[in-house]
């Protein structure tokens, strides 16, 4: 059953000024052409249910100036709004947008007041911490009261960096679901925590990765693989839980970009760690191969003719800088150094010349500060897999 008022939950979401109706979202359609783009070829937003998971809390880096177009059609379309503030104790207020106008300037100016009431309201953080995990399974639930006819929306406000709940980026594994998401989201389904999002229909992010204040800083801010990396561990909860999500660009969007206000509850800064992004520009990950030629690495990899010693051990250190930054800051992954040469030769020595150059990268990777334990150097001999020689002498990098 719906609810005919709005039942304001959390301490710190304050009531909202809206008109509720038992029934759902009105079949009137999407919003006017006046939107900023969003879902529909006219630049118009479609109506619907909507979820706002958001909390204004210290390492904020947005606030629900963008979702002000969702709000705006479901106020317009009538539709059911529910709000979660997701904070260390997620809590939730829910309720029925009602125009009293028909049309003209003054539906219009009771739209607005409903916008400003739902911006308007106190949405900061209560708790310190954040469980994020747990206020999308808020949302979810809340949304079993809207209207069954119309699909629902939820938008998250957020950097993603969860810090407390089940979903908890201060922990090994939660981190460790970066490089690989399935095994944290067996566990989720093992303990129970998982459960199937069934009401919820679509997804748009803003400001995922986004951070501000000391989150910001940039030895702890996600880097640009880990925000891929970030996109990738989202997507597969909400698929895991029966959301199948659009591309990327329709669901992950740039958030506000303010910063927050003064005085809101503190979040413990996540040593966020660092992911590289391979030639592709996809983060790596489990499983993956990062090769190292000749001519991919503009000779940054290279070796002198018979020899191995590097040609450039400088140029070779900088281009190995953010996979040496992954084995620090994963100290449970590990990878093997494969070495490659060309035909050239006798096929014994180049066995032997190829382990000489694998271990020269690991010991250069040892001396940046990666545990020798974290890497495996082998030889793999000649090879005539690519068409010139450059590309056949080689280092890989794999991850596993």
């Amino acid at each position: 059953m719906k609810k005919n008022r709005l039942a304001r939950l959390g301490a710190g979401v304050g009531a909202i000024a809206l008109s509720l109706l038992v029934a759902g979202c009105a079949a009137e359609g999407p919003a006017d052409g006046s939107l900023p783009a969003t879902d529909l070829p006219d630049g118009s937003v479609e109506a619907r249910d909507i979820a706002i998971v958001y909390a204004n809390r210290a390492n904020s880096s947005g606030d629900l100036s963008v979702a002000a177009p969702y709000i705006e059609a479901a106020a317009r379309g009538e539709c059911y709004l529910v709000g979660v503030s997701a904070d260390g104790k997620p809590q939730a207020f829910a309720g029925t947008f009602e125009l009293n106008e028909e049309n003209g300037r003054r539906r219009d100016a009771e739209v607005q007041k409903n916008i400003e009431s739902v911006i308007g309201l106190n949405w900061s953080a209560q708790t310190e911490e954040s469980d994020l995990f747990s206020a999308l399974c808020a949302a979810n639930s809340r949304l079993a009261e809207g209207n069954p006819d119309v699909p629902n929306l939820l938008i998250v406000i957020d950097s993603g960096i969860s810090t407390a709940g089940p979903v908890n980026f201060t922990e090994e594994a939660t981190r460790e679901a970066l490089l690989e998401p399935e095994a944290l989201i067996a566990t989720l389904r093992e303990s129970g925590d998982l459960a199937k999002f069934e009401n919820i229909d679509e997804v748009v992010w803003f400001g995922l990765g986004d951070t501000s204040g000391a989150q910001s800083d940039s030895e702890v801010a996600p880097n640009e693989g880990t925000k891929a990396a970030l996109k990738i561990f989202y997507r597969t909860l909400f698929e895991a839980a029966g959301v199948e999500l659009g591309d990327d660009q329709e669901v992950f969007r740039a958030g506000s970009g303010s910063a927050p206000a003064e005085g809101l509850p503190g979040v413990t800064v996540v040593d966020m760690p660092r992911i590289p992004l391979d030639e592709n520009g996809n983060p790596v990950r489990l499983g993956d191969n990062v090769e190292f030629d000749e001519l991919k690495s503009d000779g940054a990899i290279a070796f002198a003719y018979d020899s191995d010693a590097l040609a450039d051990e400088a140029a070779a250190r900088d281009a190995l800088k953010d996979h040496i930054n992954q084995l620090i800051d994963f100290p449970t992954l590990k990878v093997v150094v494969n070495g490659y040469t060309d035909t050239a030769g006798d096929a014994s020595y180049n066995l032997d010349l190829s382990q000489r150059r694998a271990n020269t990268v690991k010991a250069l990777m040892v001396d940046a500060g990666v545990p020798e334990s974290q890497i495996t150097a082998v030889g793999m001999g000649e090879d005539a897999t690519y068409e010139t020689d450059e590309q056949n002498r080689r280092v890989e990098i794999v991850l596993g």
